[in-house]
């Protein structure tokens, strides 16, 4: 979606003055009540609506200035300012780089914390800043799903499994929408790859998506009142996302509920000319960032079939009322955008985000406890400086960064020595050596799951010549680790944001005990993946992007990335990707075929230790009742305060279809003193537990049967096991 403008501020794209409330406004027409802030927002819109022409209404359906939806001056109606993204506001999208904004740790870093309630705090901030810049919609979070390592945009998402994306980003959109800020939810649905994202289509089976690909979604309209989506570049089952009425219409507004605003993606519809006819009646309200195709088509349909007009424009009429009713509800209208008084919480926000990178870095490995390390040690930092944030529509640029090498400096003082290449005897001469390994991430590319070479190479090295070894990983994708072996600690750092230098440093130095998840699995290799061949075309990979293949395959023509693809778009030229594995992505699908991983789902060490212990539950037989009570108790058995994630799984222990070993049911981190214990109580509906989507019935069900709790601390260590019988008839 990355969309650069030729603006340098805010100002020069829209007149201060057109940015006024509603109630500024003193020239109504005549009988005009949708300045009444008192009256229900779907009366406001209705009225509103009643009032436009119908090339206003045409104007309604589509972006204005590239980041805004368009005003009406004569109607006192102001245009709305739109922002990227999930980890903070990306200040190039509102032309206003000049101001600050937190560069808060990636998506991916929020759900390694499994703490919904900072995902909350971390919600919160983000539309604290928005209000500070004037930014009514936030164009995030991203909520897609983890399907292979190597997606470009992962950093953006919260992982390989539905549940912890849920209950990460349901708070995260209650804590942004508190402030009146529009959330929207992206990229709607199975827009997976990057690397053909605007032609691919993504063919998946009913179960799967009913299962694995919508519960986030649904979660957020009929739980957080989620306000706006963005469909996806891609198509599913060959209908573009962006005019899917099957999934928009049908399932996310008629089965769900949802009433807000349906966008697409930057150009999206744009993409399909020959499909605009199904753009007005499949759900979709919002085209970005202009709607010129399908204004055209509009008017060409008009002058051939002239006595269509009242129908075409009732149905701009549904349209353009999700998005008006919308911004009456979130009263964006009747509010100036702009409160500067948010600045004063920019220190609050830092140390939200210096807190959830703490909480998100995963201790992987920690032979002879080399970590923390004292104080007296002599260090030597080395590698290339991690990367801190994805490029694209995720970058966020922040401000006042403290990085890895200056915090370190700061704690370890001349026991630090930084060096990118150091001299064999300086690697030789330290106590630790610390490697910053680092893999770049972004929109518009999908990243090779081998290197980089260069510093598997270091790294080997290092161990060759010293025997304490740490490594960093700031990464959002699978990799080898072929030194995995041979090194004493390794830290998976994710994309950190500006606080990561600080977070990183009360890890290293014990201040802080780590208690990062990995939300996804770390494979051993790609080509165990469920789809390891995803990017080949025409029998060889592709890694930079759709228009390599374009001027390949396409004699030579690469359209550009704003309206020349429009022409090439055609149903013949679209890449099928099958998605075969149905529900069995991530651990399901490692822990199903028995294939071999480096690191599983919800992994992560401590400088601590935990037990669990007495797992019970409110029955050993579920009948028809709602929900089951589930217990356990986990204790700090080591000697620091700490955290721990107790993971509940489920097994279909006699299962007649294909099911997954087990699967993620409900989670908390419980924070606890060293010799402190608590019981823990998960109640968890029969629906949530136990159901699965039958493709033959087009309905939930329920299979009577033998199932079992799991109890753990990641997806391959399970503490505790218990059986129990659910049957509808008992």
């Amino acid at each position: 979606m990355l969309l650069m403008l030729p603006f340098t501020s805010l100002a020069q794209r829209i007149n201060p003055q057109e940015l006024q409330p509603i109630s500024d406004f003193e020239n109504f027409p005549a009988g005009a009540i949708y300045q009444n802030a008192k009256l229900n927002p779907s009366e406001r819109a209705r009225n509103l609506i009643s009032y436009l022409s119908f090339e206003q209404k045409l104007s309604f359906t589509g972006g204005y200035l590239g980041f805004c939806f368009p005003g009406i001056k004569n109607l006192g109606i102001r245009p709305v300012i739109m922002a990227d993204a999930s980890q903070g506001i990306r200040l190039e999208s509102i032309a206003s780089e000049k101001e600050v904004s937190t560069s808060f740790p990636s998506m991916q870093a929020l759900a390694a914390t499994f703490n919904p309630a900072l995902a909350g705090r971390f919600g919160t901030a983000i539309g604290e800043e928005c209000m500070q810049h004037g930014v009514d919609i936030l164009l995030g979070p991203g909520i897609n799903m983890q399907r292979l390592s190597e997606g470009g945009r992962n950093y953006e998402y919260l992982g390989e499994d539905p549940l912890l994306t849920t209950k990460i980003v349901v708070p995260y959109v209650k804590g942004l929408q508190s402030k009146g800020v529009i959330a929207t939810a992206k990229h709607f649905i199975c827009n997976d790859v990057e690397f053909i994202r605007h032609i691919v289509s993504s063919d998946v089976d009913e179960r799967t998506l009913r299962e694995f690909y919508l519960p986030p979604w649904k979660a957020l309209i009929q739980e957080a009142d989620l306000k706006a989506i963005m469909t996806g570049n891609n198509l599913v089952n060959s209908i573009p996302n962006s005019m899917h009425q099957p999934l928009i219409q049908d399932i996310l507004r008629d089965e769900y509920g949802f009433k807000g605003i349906a966008m697409t993606d930057w150009q999206n519809t744009n993409y399909f000319p020959s499909l605009q006819h199904l753009a007005a009646t499949s759900g979709i309200s919002l085209l970005m960032p202009e709607n010129n195709t399908f204004v055209d088509y509009i008017k060409t349909y008009l002058i051939l079939h002239p006595d269509q007009k009242p129908k075409i424009e009732k149905q701009l009429d549904d349209m353009i009322f999700s998005n008006l009713y919308t911004f009456f509800e979130a009263g964006i209208y009747d509010r100036n955008p702009v409160d500067k008084t948010m600045l004063s919480k920019i220190t609050e926000h830092k140390i939200i985000a210096q807190k959830t990178a703490e909480e998100a870095i995963c201790l992987l490995k920690n032979e002879n406890s080399i970590l923390p390390i004292a104080r007296n040690k002599r260090i030597l930092l080395t590698g290339k400086p991690e990367i801190f944030t994805g490029e694209g529509a995720g970058y966020v640029a922040g401000f006042d960064h403290i990085d890895f090498a200056t915090a370190l400096k700061q704690e370890y003082g001349k026991q630090l020595t930084v060096s990118e290449t150091p001299t064999d005897e300086q690697i030789k001469n330290a106590d630790v050596v610390i490697y910053r390994l680092s893999k770049d991430a972004g929109e518009g590319y999908d990243i090779p799951f081998e290197g980089p070479d260069s510093a598997h190479n270091d790294i080997k090295n290092s161990c060759k010549l010293n025997a304490n070894v740490v490594v960093l990983i700031s990464s959002a994708n699978g990799l080898e680790l072929p030194w995995l072996n041979d090194v004493k600690g390794i830290l998976w750092t994710f994309m950190l944001g500006q606080e990561r230098g600080t977070a990183l440093s009360k890890i290293i130095s014990g201040k802080v005990s780590p208690s990062g998840k990995l939300p996804f699995t770390l494979e051993k290799s790609f080509q165990d993946s469920p789809d390891p061949d995803f990017n080949f075309l025409g029998g060889k990979p592709y890694w930079k992007g759709a228009n390599s293949y374009y001027k390949e395959y396409w004699k030579g023509t690469t359209p550009n990335a704003t309206s020349g693809i429009s022409k090439f778009v055609q149903p013949h030229q679209l890449v099928h990707m099958p998605y075969s594995e149905g529900v069995f992505v991530g651990y399901r699908w490692y822990e199903k075929y028995k294939k071999p991983i480096q690191f599983p789902f919800g992994y992560g060490l401590s400088y601590t230790k935990f037990s669990m212990s007495d797992l019970t539950f409110s029955s050993d037989k579920l009948k028809e009742k709602d929900s089951i009570q589930i217990a356990v108790t986990i204790k700090n058995t080591g000697k620091m305060y700490g955290a721990e994630v107790v993971q509940l799984y489920v097994s279909d222990l006699n299962t007649k279809i294909q099911r997954p070993v087990k699967e993620l049911k409900a989670f908390e981190k419980v924070f606890l003193k060293p010799g402190e214990q608590r019981k823990i109580i998960f109640n968890v509906s029969k629906q949530d537990l136990l159901a699965y989507w039958s493709n033959e019935n087009h309905k939930w069900e329920i299979q009577d049967g033998a199932y079992q709790f799991l109890v753990g601390s990641s997806s391959a260590t399970i503490e505790l096991k218990k059986d129990f019988i659910y049957g509808s008839n008992q």
